[in-house]
């Protein structure tokens, strides 16, 4: 007689990565505690309260984050549309893969070809002086902030947007060019609802990321009247060596960062980015071929390719010339590339293993039930402490005991390992929590646990976000400046913080070829990750 079936128990055990991941997030936890109490400590010994010189940059840090948040929506959201729309006749697909080129740029490169574009010897202003036209003022100031804030913003939200508007079901858009519903109509019964859910934690993540740019304010500020908080705590400690003032203004952008930071956890799920869909079988829709939707459309695309593209053009333009051969006869070029290099693959390569450790250990304890807070503090905490108030805190921390300068390799890289964790802990978490509702019950039943299921089932499932996270992570630390700027010296320099030492002496020949250089490292180092992790997640996996 056969025996009755019986349900196969699922492995509810979180293991010992639950415990290795609790102790990661303690040890995150009470070094980024350290370097809040540092500033604390310092706080305390200057004047008592917030001058009005520090509530109005605080107040203009805001006003020019909230601004190009705004206007970084108002081309992406019109831009997504088209290219949701376009994709299959005017080949607008193509935006998307390369849309996320200005997203790992390094802020340095961009600078440079912002001014390639806008500034007074840009492309612009030699083809309007062509025409016998002026040249356009110089592009130092809050409109080249923005200018570069966009640039850096609207690809990642071209890429979210789209990936919501390709989630809707095909079923939906059938329905809609039956009934032949106005492009009003459409947009509000269902375009809207899918857009909806994902606009409001994208624009606090925006928000956050333009109020703690650093490099972009320090390059294209142009003096006092378009300063920053982050720009003023770099004045305060590396020039006027203002501790109590570096303090203040690192606690008062931490709460304001926390705050940010509180409302993004409430506004989105597991994870930030969306991967868009193929829209194959999708019918046309009813005025997508009118002459006005065609022409805003193209008008959207043609404005999304000047923003975002010609600064690229440019870099590739300029950096290609003469002045490529005098810096490749520099001694501190090639001591800089391999600093940043050794760098960018030591921070990409920890903070890709420490956000694995977390992700799994933060998969298994909720599978099993436990508490999983400390975790996703340890995590959103860094998104709050920026680079800048990290490496004050550190600055501070550190000073009494060791020489900070000497400990200047060490300090970057684990500063742009924590800065590169929640974007690599993100990539990687949501991936794991679908794998685990998908192989839990299998895994189960062959009896895969442990280090056989992490080698046979999860990382082989996993090998495109690992190298996605490990190639955006190692792609962020080579391209930053933000902590080298507090530690570097001419002892110690990585390629972004000898390119603006280059553009501070005005020297714009050697500074577009110093440009090429680390954008092409930069480009490389992220598909190499991302290409290798494909591949061998072919091979491995059955």
């Amino acid at each position: 007689m056969a025996a009755r079936a019986q349900p196969i128990a699922l492995w509810r055990r979180p293991g010992p990565i639950s415990l290795v991941g609790l102790g990661i997030a303690i040890g995150l936890l009470a070094l980024a505690l350290a370097a809040i109490g540092a500033l604390v400590s310092v706080a305390g010994h200057g004047p008592a309260g917030v001058g009005g010189n520090i509530l109005r940059v605080a107040a203009f840090t805001a006003m020019q984050a909230s601004l190009s948040t705004l206007l970084a929506l108002a081309l992406a959201l019109p831009v997504a549309r088209a290219c949701w729309r376009r994709a299959a006749t005017w080949r607008a697909g193509w935006l998307l893969p390369f849309s996320f080129l200005p997203v790992v740029m390094p802020t340095t490169v961009a600078a440079t070809g912002l001014i390639g574009v806008w500034g007074q010897r840009g492309f612009v202003s030699d083809y309007l002086a062509l025409l016998g036209l002026d040249r356009l003022p110089p592009i130092y100031g809050l409109g080249a902030v923005l200018l570069a804030h966009v640039f850096f913003n609207a690809p990642l939200m071209l890429r979210v947007l789209n990936g919501a508007l390709t989630s809707v079901p095909a079923s939906q858009w059938r329905l809609s060019a039956q009934w032949g519903l106005s492009e009003w109509e459409r947009f509000r019964q269902i375009e809207w609802p899918a857009l909806r859910p994902v606009i409001p934690g994208l624009l606090a993540l925006v928000f956050l990321l333009c109020f703690t740019s650093f490099s972009l304010i320090l390059m294209l500020g142009g003096g006092p009247a378009v300063t920053t908080l982050e720009v003023n705590i770099y004045t305060a400690l590396r020039f006027d060596f203002d501790l109590a003032l570096a303090g203040k203004l690192a606690l008062l952008q931490l709460v304001i960062c926390g705050a940010v930071v509180v409302l993004l956890t409430r506004l989105t799920g597991r994870s930030w980015a969306a991967t868009p869909r193929p829209t194959h079988g999708v019918p046309h829709q009813k005025g997508d071929t009118s002459t006005l939707c065609r022409s805003v459309d193209a008008l959207a695309l043609a404005l999304f390719i000047i923003i975002t593209m010609l600064p690229v053009i440019a870099i590739l333009v300029r950096g290609l010339g003469p002045y490529l051969i005098v810096v490749s006869e520099w001694p501190a070029l090639y001591r800089a590339t391999v600093t940043s290099l050794v760098i960018a693959l030591s921070s990409g390569s920890l903070a890709t293993m420490i956000a694995l450790v977390l992700a799994s250990a933060r998969t298994r304890r909720s599978d099993a039930g436990l508490a999983v807070w400390p975790l996703d503090l340890s995590i959103s905490l860094y998104l709050a402490v920026s680079a800048i108030v990290l490496g004050t805190g550190l600055f501070i921390l550190l000073r009494q005991v060791a020489d900070v300068f000497l400990l200047a390799p060490l300090l970057v890289t684990v500063g742009n390992m924590l800065i590169a964790l929640p974007f690599a802990y993100r990539v990687l978490e949501g991936r794991l929590a679908a794998l685990a509702t998908a192989h839990d019950r299998l895994c189960a039943g062959l009896g895969l646990r442990g280090w056989r299921r992490l080698r046979r089932v999860t990382l082989p499932a996993i090998a495109p976000e690992l190298g996605f996270a490990a190639g955006l992570s190692s792609a962020l630390s080579l391209g930053d400046m933000t902590i080298v700027a507090l530690f570097g010296s001419q002892q110690f320099q990585t390629l972004p913080w000898l390119l603006y030492q280059t553009m501070a002496r005005y020297r714009a020949g050697e500074a577009a070829a110093l440009s090429l250089w680390l954008l092409t490292l930069t480009f490389l180092l992220f598909m190499g990750f991302t290409l290798a992790a494909r591949m061998l997640g072919r091979r491995r996996h059955a």
